[in-house]
């Protein structure tokens, strides 16, 4: 018997931690498509999880080369930009100094207060040098006399170099001819003619502007990937979220259809005893919708009482899991035997939440299993009774003739001649039963015809006209036009009908009804009739229900026992199927299923 085990199952709403073993017997499977494909599919294919991370690995690398790039770029265009910039700058200084005249020029202290002035600008220093880069004026004292190299002479130079501060300077390099249209000191004009202006433009805060651009490009750049990196983060959790949702609800429509398709009923209920789950199994089985006993008490809506008590709930006061046969009788249903078995639910920490019950209808197995050891005891009691009968034949014969000739030797008038008949009346009374017993034990070769049930049932309840009459018992008859002909021994499907229908007609005292109902039905899927006898007498006591068709068992003070054994041996040779249902006090109802046709 294959067990399946199902763990952390979601069941109606309410999720539990299950160690749930549902036992499916080789007769109750279902055959259940799964989609092996995309199982398979998926097994070989790259975790999602990992999928992701190389994709992420991937992307932030694509984007640190890109954001690198991006801030190479954006570093040297400023770098650029400040550089043109302090060009430009030392440009115009050199350009205004140069208007002020060579008086002003060659006046150090006019100098000097210009330098002043510029000091606000990032000039260093300001240096007058001949065309041999030597310095005959300057700014500063400790310039004088140095010499500076001059890359492109007759043109203006720009040379990065460092002042005496370790400052880092930009030094502008413009040629300087003076105006000698005015009267001046030639001694002091002569020695410049062809010499250069040289502005010292101090870089430092052009360098701390770069760095500061440079710190802001790359926070910028920084912050787009950060937002970046969140945002794929963000897609990828959004992404799993919905992978996790919807996996979550492929397993509850997976479990649910699994529960709707098990040939088992299942139902849960949780610590209060409120039904949470109950499938399709469990609806055709109580005979209940499921709008009707969810989230309802199950001690009011379930008959599965054991000590007038719930079994379910009585598990969860009793803190046992039970496995036994319960029978359940309800109203408008028929008698059914219940295989209950139940499995406590517990959440994550092992704390129980409910328990859930795995119920079986095992009616026909108990009814096969019934019907295979009345086989048995039938044919072991036919075996011996028609022994027995054959045994006794021979001496009854003799008994008879024996008291025959002797009731003869007497006058008519003897008192013993009277004893004697009785003997007779008696042996023949015994010698129908033992041609019953025997007639009941011979295999019968079936007359196989083809006749119209519905005129044999009109038939066989004309003969009982008589009788029905003084019991004051009315027939009521329903056919179904669309019954024709049956293939079956005739007189056997008769003897059928007149056994049962005496024995509803002895079964009610009097003022009954015996309905006879016949409609199409199939009998292991083969197309049959089904033949319904159904009285409103006495019934038949429960504990008698499985005997009546045994030989020689019978209620009746007259009875012989043997025509129920006989419908029963009949009804089987033509590969039917007979039923009883019965309740003491309001009548029997015997199902008689026979084939339409004969199967070789």
């Amino acid at each position: 018997m294959p067990t399946l085990k199902v763990n952390n199952i979601k069941i109606e709403g309410a999720q539990f931690i299950v160690p749930l073993q549902i036992k499916i017997h080789k007769k109750d499977k279902r055959s259940i498509k799964l989609k092996k494909e995309k199982n398979q599919k998926s097994s070989k294919s790259t975790p999602f999880r990992e999928r992701n991370i190389i994709f992420v690995l991937i992307t932030i690398l694509i984007l640190t080369l890109l954001l690198g790039s991006l801030t190479y770029k954006e570093v040297q265009r400023e770098r650029y930009y400040l550089w043109e910039l302090a060009r430009s700058e030392g440009l115009n200084i050199a350009f205004s100094i140069q208007t002020l005249g060579p008086r002003f020029i060659l006046n150090e202290n006019a100098l000097k207060e210009i330098l002043v002035l510029l000091k606000k600008e990032g000039v260093s220093y300001i240096d007058i040098c001949n065309d041999k880069g030597l310095i005959l004026i300057s700014t500063e004292e400790e310039r004088w006399n140095n010499a500076i190299q001059i890359s492109n002479p007759g043109r203006i130079n720009f040379i990065n170099t460092r002042d005496k501060k370790g400052n880092r300077v930009l030094q502008v390099i413009k040629p300087f001819n003076l105006d000698i249209s005015r009267q001046l000191d030639i001694w002091k004009v002569l020695p410049l003619r062809n010499s250069y202006l040289v502005v010292g433009i101090n870089l430092e805060g052009y360098y701390a502007r770069l760095n500061q651009t440079r710190r802001r490009i790359m926070l910028n750049y920084g912050i787009i990937m950060v937002l970046v990196l969140l945002g794929i983060y963000v897609i990828f959790k959004l992404q799993e979220t919905y992978i996790v949702k919807k996996t979550l609800n492929e397993m509850k429509d997976y479990t649910a259809k699994l529960l709707e398709t098990m040939d088992n009923a299942v139902v849960s209920i949780d610590n209060n005893g409120i039904i949470k789950t109950f499938n399709r199994k469990s609806e055709e089985i109580f005979g209940k919708q499921k709008e009707e006993v969810l989230n309802k008490e199950c001690q009011k809506v379930l008959n599965l009482r054991v000590e007038g008590e719930c079994i379910l709930k009585k598990c969860l006061l009793e803190n046992r899991n039970v496995d036994q046969e319960i029978s359940l009788e309800e109203e408008g249903l028929k008698r059914k035997i219940l295989d209950v078995s139940t499995s406590f639910l517990t959440d994550e920490s092992g704390k129980r939440t409910g328990l859930v019950a795995v119920i079986r209808d095992v009616t026909e197995i108990k009814n096969l299993n019934d019907e295979i050891a009345r086989n048995k005891r039938l044919a072991a009691l036919g075996k011996l009774s028609a022994g027995i009968a054959h045994e006794i034949r021979n001496p009854l014969s003799s008994i008879r003739g024996l008291a025959q000739f002797v009731s003869d030797s007497f006058s008519r008038d003897d008192e013993r001649r009277e004893d004697l008949n009785t003997i007779i009346q008696e042996v023949d009374r015994l010698n129908n039963l033992v041609v019953q017993v025997l007639d009941y034990a011979k295999v019968k070769k079936l007359n196989i015809t083809s006749f119209s049930l519905k005129n044999l049932i009109n038939d066989v309840v004309e003969l009982f006209k008589q009788e029905i009459t003084n019991k004051q018992i009315k027939f009521d008859i329903k056919l179904s036009p669309d019954i024709s002909l049956i293939q079956a021994d005739k007189d056997q499907i008769r003897q059928i009908l007149m056994n049962i229908i005496i024995n509803a007609i002895q079964a009610i005292p009097e003022k009954g009804e015996i309905k006879i109902k016949a409609e199409k039905d199939f009998i292991r899927e083969n197309p049959a009739i089904k033949l319904v006898v159904e009285d409103n007498g006495i019934g038949i006591a429960a504990q008698d229900l499985n005997q009546i068709f045994d030989p020689f068992f019978s209620t009746k003070e007259q009875g012989s026992g043997l025509g129920l054994s006989i419908v029963y041996k009949l009804i089987e040779g033509h590969q039917g199927e007979i039923k009883v249902e019965s309740k003491e006090g309001k009548g029997t109802k015997f199902i008689i299923i026979l084939p339409r046709k004969r199967r070789k």
